[in-house]
């Protein structure tokens, strides 16, 4: 008999190109940094035309509540999937590209690290570290530069676990990651699988782009209980735009009921945008930020 699909007692989704739901986005959305809702898509990064203006920006969109990773006093553990349309776009009148954008989870609520341009992809200010307490996080990132941290050079999918140096990669072609994708992301609680698929919606012929990782039995070696989901992106002295156009997140654990986020009160300081969501879900969000191509440096 075929397994059963799981349940999904938390279950959110946002389209922005469906410029109607705009004002019902803007409340379950969290964005930092350099991160702006268009009309019709989520820039994660700076996008003012020319690649000059778009140097050294970084940015993060998250969902607004916290999402239940695993819970220690009963053993159980979120199974959860995900699915996000994105692009990458190199600006006209250059080859130069960078650096990259993430699916992440990270301790609740999201912080943009303070120097986490470039290479850092707006996940950690530290690119020898491994991030602790409210720093840690995972990450899939598509990284459209390499470095010499990398273990593989060239564009490549990567999984990081606390750091920036990926525990698993897969090696893409060159200038792959330069037009409209799909990615899916999947962790199942029973192998601690997490895998992810990359699909090159610009062009069907390439090949889907696929990576996995086996993450360790307690989770909370790796992350706290909740966590916030999202994507952050960074460029250095090297640009290209960053953006979201839909995205679908469900798991397996019921989010707890709970207060507006403290964040949410009467509070102008970060930027936020709302979705449409399964009546019986309340959840929140997510980090902040260093840079290896830093200005100065």
């Amino acid at each position: 008999a075929a397994a059963a699909s799981p349940a999904w007692p938390l279950s959110f989704s946002f389209d922005f190109s469906n410029t109607s739901n705009n004002r019902l986005q803007e409340q379950d959305l969290r964005l930092e940094g350099d991160a702006e809702k268009k009309d019709d898509l989520v820039d994660l990064t700076c996008n003012f035309g020319k690649p000059e203006k778009n140097e050294y920006c970084k940015g993060r969109m998250s969902y607004r509540d916290p999402v239940p990773l695993y819970d220690n006093s009963t053993g159980e553990v979120a199974s959860f999937t995900t699915t996000f349309t994105f692009s990458t776009h190199i600006l006209p009148n250059t080859t130069w590209k960078g650096e990259g954008i993430t699916f992440f989870l990270s301790a609740y609520p999201s912080r943009l690290p303070l120097q986490s341009w470039g290479s850092l992809l707006g996940l950690t200010d530290s690119y020898d570290t491994s991030a602790t307490g409210a720093e840690r996080f995972v990450a899939v990132e598509f990284d459209t530069s390499s470095d010499w941290w990398d273990p593989i050079g060239d564009e490549h999918i990567g999984i990081d676990c606390n750091s920036i140096t990926s525990v698993s990669t897969t090696r893409l072609l060159g200038y792959s990651l330069n037009g409209t994708m799909t990615a899916t992301i999947t962790f199942d609680n029973t192998t601690r699988t997490l895998e992810a698929t990359l699909h090159f919606d610009y062009d069907p012929s390439l090949p889907t782009a696929r990576i996995k990782t086996q993450l360790p039995d307690r989770l909370d070696d790796l992350l706290p209980p909740e966590v916030s989901v999202g994507f952050s992106a960074a460029t250095s002295n090297y640009t290209e735009l960053h953006q979201i156009h839909s995205w679908s997140f469900s798991s397996t654990i019921a989010p707890r009921a709970r207060e507006t986020p403290t964040w949410l009160r009467g509070s102008n300081q970060s930027k936020v945008m709302r979705c449409s969501v399964r009546k019986d879900v309340v959840v929140r969000s997510l980090l902040e930020e260093h840079s290896v191509r830093s200005p100065w440096w």
